[in-house]
């Protein structure tokens, strides 16, 4: 049924792009034909890419000597289209091979790289010890790597996705991961995110004490012809809530006792998160991005319990203060709590594609400002209404030399983010983010096809590192990432 449908596709598009006969011959038409089958066609032939070093270079230089354009060619970018013989023989029909922009159809291919040919089909055996073993008689020897019909790696496909993981061409989608969760709630444009961290301050994973839900929900269709596969919405809108993590204090005995203990907290009354990402309606490319998080309660005198709270002494290396408690002469200061309070971010952003036609190379620019407030409370014990039990307490007000942490010079105010994400034959991604005077590093990768990757995020203070920052933190989590 699948080799039938193949060759109906087939004369369809072959009926569809012939030309006139007394401007070609029929036959030169087929063969120009099978040069320009229609994008939207070829997800339904079987396609590789080409990873072997040798065969790369032979159809690079094949393309060069012909007399390609050596501007538009990839070595790196060899993509093969195919039409599968039978059940009996494994091998392949070559139709057309692909080197960056430029493609050879079957003529050439027969007239110029005949041999490379059979290696790329499987009639041949590009590996010797391979070609004595009849069990491997009419398979591909040579490192390719098969783009799956249900999701091709087309220009299209690279076009419609700005965040690998929050895919905009597809109805469901979810990923999953330690660092957050998404789901595309079908084809409304609506995300649900659960998050751990705070990234645009720095503090990825729990290093800052809080995790969040957020709701994305578009606002404004962008109608421009020409930008509205890669920028569907001109205007996103976020709205959620942020909540306490209680996890990474004494971790030791767990799985993740590899993973640095955090010791910076949020508060207990949870946060309002809101943000806004407004594309120019002249130009979507650019923009402007929102981020506001609030704590939605003051956090004066409290008891709290210890074991859930992050803390250091009163008294570190570097420090010069002595914090006295003044509140009461009787009671006497056990530690320091650092409490995260209020964050966010106004920048301006630029979405590049190196190459409209082909646009598998994505860079973004973020650049504008940043505000992290971290304020210090002092731990004390007193005993409780009866005077029986001790009950542990934080406080701010009635401390001398309590800490308080925002900007104070210029390079605290700086937000600056670079990233590129590649969709050739490996899907992969790297960032750099600078906040808060801090680095934070973030890449992906592929394991198995384009459902499981592999992410990895490392954070270090570009200054001297706050009693609660980790000077250098590094985690990574597989990704679970899966399209309907």
């Amino acid at each position: 049924m699948k080799k039938i449908l193949i060759k109906i596709l087939l004369s369809l598009c072959i009926a569809t792009m012939i030309v006139p006969a007394q401007v070609k011959s029929q036959e030169s038409a087929f063969i120009d034909s099978l040069s320009t089958i229609d994008k939207e066609l070829r997800r339904y032939f079987p396609r590789w890419k080409v990873c072997e070093p040798d065969i790369q270079f032979q159809i690079f230089q094949a393309f060069s000597l012909i007399g390609f354009d050596r501007k538009n060619l990839d070595m790196q970018n060899i993509e093969v289209l195919a039409a599968p013989k039978g059940p009996r023989d494994k091998s392949y029909d070559i139709l057309l091979i692909s080197c960056g922009e430029e493609s050879m159809n079957t003529v050439m291919i027969d007239e110029q790289i005949n041999t490379i040919a059979d290696y790329l089909s499987g009639k041949k055996s590009y590996n010797r010890k391979s070609a004595r073993d009849k069990s491997k008689r009419y398979k591909r020897t040579y490192c390719y790597i098969e783009i799956p019909p249900e999701i091709p790696i087309s220009a299209a496909h690279a076009e419609a996705i700005q965040n690998y993981f929050e895919p905009t061409d597809v109805t469901q989608a979810i990923t999953l991961s330690l660092f957050d969760q998404s789901l595309k709630i079908g084809e409304t444009g609506f995300w649900i995110k659960s998050i751990i961290g705070t990234d645009p301050t720095g503090y990825q994973f729990w290093s800052a004490g809080e995790a969040k839900i957020v709701l994305k929900r578009p606002l404004y269709i962008n109608n421009d012809s020409k930008t509205t596969k890669q920028i569907p919405y001109l205007i996103n809108a976020y709205l959620g809530g942020g909540y306490r993590l209680t996890s990474g204090l004494n971790q030791g005995s767990s799985m993740f006792g590899w993973v640095p203990k955090r010791t910076l907290n949020t508060g207990p009354g949870g946060k309002f998160i809101g943000g806004l990402d407004l594309h120019m309606p002249f130009h979507p490319q650019a923009g402007v991005h929102l981020n506001v998080e609030l704590p939605l309660e003051t956090l004066d005198q409290r008891a709290i319990e210890m074991n859930s709270w992050g803390s250091y002494q009163t008294r570190r290396i570097g420090f010069t203060r002595e914090h006295k408690y003044f509140g009461n002469p009787d009671v006497t200061l056990d530690r320091i709590v650092p409490v995260l309070r209020a964050t966010g971010q106004v920048t301006l952003f630029y979405n590049l594609w190196l190459n409209a036609d082909r646009p598998e190379n994505f860079f973004r620019f973020d650049l504008g400002i940043n505000y992290t407030d971290v304020q210090e409370y002092g731990l004390y014990t007193v005993l409780d209404s009866n005077g029986l039990n001790p009950v542990e307490h934080i406080d701010r007000q009635n401390i001398a030399g309590i800490g308080l942490y925002h900007p104070f010079e210029f390079q605290d105010w700086i937000y600056a983010k670079v990233d590129y994400r590649s969709q050739a034959a490996y899907p992969f991604s790297i960032s750099f983010q600078y906040s808060n005077q801090i680095l934070l590093a973030r890449a992906y990768m592929p394991i198995l096809g384009n459902w499981l990757l592999l992410e990895g995020k490392y954070s270090t203070p570009l200054r001297d590192a706050r009693p609660f920052e980790i000077e250098n933190f590094f985690m990574i989590s597989p990704v679970l990432r899966l399209t309907i």
